[in-house]
């Protein structure tokens, strides 16, 4: 799915502690030292001090409670529902909806993360901020340095050697079939675009700029929520890209799913299962949320 885990990281910390979590073999544990986690990252990332995290604290224990009774039945219901097409056979039908479904989950949780995070950027000192600044131009520096000495060749293995150790996590070992087939499609994925990372430095800009000029929180937490959850102001090449994205993950479940053996099946769909139990078990009343597909 395509993701906007760049554009301000630390708004991203809870999405990421959340959804890949999924790939932890002991969820609960994971979730549970969640508040950790994010205090960890955030603390580093920013620079902040032992007192601005205690004033914090009160905001991330209730958001991270409220996050187990409001979100924990949408994501067990997420795994549920790949857990079902896993089993009646992965196909564009129920695919299509389900990368609709992912990404309306993302921006479940990525409202979280902006409730968390605008708090926390308003309380930055001058210093910190400029701290901040220089991390964002670092990073944009490198991110333009990568692109420059790109070579597509490299870059087209890395992406299928990065996209099989991913998949096999979960079924199991690739035959060299099933190792074309993600060679194939990830070949046909949009790479990295300069104009994501000038888009993304544009609104990190854009954020700097209204910190250092006193804005409150409500402002902060509208201006992220446009940026990283609504997406409102994507250029259109961007929105493109993603669409082409989505259409490779569709065409990558459809095919290698039906390459499957029964063990890869097996494994995928024991796991499937379990994640989908942690994240009830997680709960104090154990539900599904409903969703579309």
């Amino acid at each position: 799915m395509p993701s906007a885990s760049r554009a301000l990281r630390f708004a991203a910390t809870l999405i990421a502690v959340v959804l890949t979590i999924a790939g932890c073999s002991r969820v609960g544990v994971a979730y549970n030292t969640g508040d950790f986690l994010v205090k960890g990252y955030a603390r580093d990332y920013l620079d902040l001090t032992s007192a601005q995290v205690g004033r914090w604290d009160p905001v991330l224990k209730e958001a991270l409670a409220r996050h187990r009774v409001e979100e924990l039945p949408y994501l067990a219901a997420f795994f549920d529902r790949v857990l079902t097409a896993s089993q009646l056979g992965f196909d564009a039908r129920n695919m299509i909806c389900l990368t609709g479904e992912f990404l309306d989950l993302y921006r479940r949780q990525a409202r979280f993360a902006v409730t968390l995070a605008a708090p926390l950027l308003v309380e930055l000192t001058p210093a910190q901020l400029q701290r901040l600044e220089r991390r964002f131009q670092d990073e944009a520096a490198e991110d333009r340095a990568e692109l420059a000495g790109r070579n597509s060749e490299y870059e087209r293995l890395k992406r299928a050697r990065r996209y099989v150790k991913s998949i096999e996590d979960w079924t199991g070992s690739l035959n060299a079939e099933q190792q074309l087939i993600v060679g194939d499609v990830t070949a046909r994925m949009p790479g990295r675009q300069s104009n994501l990372i000038e888009y993304r430095t544009h609104k990190r800009d854009q954020l700097i700029a209204m910190l250092t000029s006193g804005a409150d929180e409500p402002a902060v937490e509208g201006f992220i929520t446009a940026w990283l959850v609504d997406f409102s102001d994507l250029p259109s090449e961007i929105t493109q890209v993603g669409e082409e994205m989505r259409e490779r993950i569709v065409e990558l479940f459809v095919r290698l799913g039906a390459s499957l053996d029964a063990g890869q099946r097996e494994r995928l769909e024991k796991r499937l299962r379990g994640i989908r139990d942690d994240f009830l078990n997680l709960q104090t009343q154990p539900r599904l949320a409903p969703l579309s597909c």
